[in-house]
């Protein structure tokens, strides 16, 4: 069957990383909760913090504010817990069964300074998860692992829509320090 040509080339997000180690442990453990679909390689698990629509070509004025609003966010490390797999018609997530404070703050600050930046959000709302897999299936839920680790950075990924690759495009450290504010005009 030919492939459908994809219509977007480029597409923005900032994420939290698992440590790699963690990320390995993930994918040997959840194989059996990802039903039919295929496990998202370790390299590539995350939390979608805030994404943007995608791009059909390279937006490198969107790049360079998408870099300052990183270098501008100040947060402190936070505790990330992912205690719940659910499957839905599309996917198979790990998500945290509690609300975490911090992480929905440093959502809505990143957030906050994308759209004072102009810049125009992938249509959904915040619900914090790692996707494992992409599959066609039921709903289901249960209680999985749990999995956690200390949020010490956050990245600014550039997906390869098609290609499966993730490139990291800027990295900043949740130490608390305030970096000063993003010069919009």
């Amino acid at each position: 069957m030919p492939r459908r040509p994809i219509a977007a080339e480029y597409r923005f997000f900032f994420a939290l990383l698992p440590p790699i180690i963690l990320a390995r442990q993930i994918v040997q453990a959840m194989i059996p909760v990802a039903r039919d679909g295929t496990m998202m390689q370790a390299d590539r698990l995350h939390i979608t913090l805030d994404i943007l629509r995608d791009f059909p070509t390279w937006p490198g004025s969107v790049v360079t504010r998408l870099l300052e609003i990183g270098a501008a966010i100040s947060a402190a490390p936070f505790e990330i817990v992912l205690d719940q797999a659910s499957g839905g018609a599309k996917s198979v997530a790990l998500r945290p069964r509690r609300k975490n404070p911090l992480l929905e703050t440093l959502y809505r600050d990143i957030a906050s300074r994308r759209a004072q930046a102009g810049l125009v959000p992938m249509d959904r709302t915040f619900s914090p998860h790692m996707t494992l897999a992409y599959d066609t299936g039921m709903p289901a839920s249960r209680p999985a692992g749990p999995f956690g680790w200390i949020a010490r950075e956050f990245v600014l990924i550039h997906s390869h829509i098609g290609h499966t690759r993730h490139e990291v495009l800027g990295r900043w450290p949740l130490d608390g320090v305030h970096r000063g504010q993003l010069e919009l005009f």
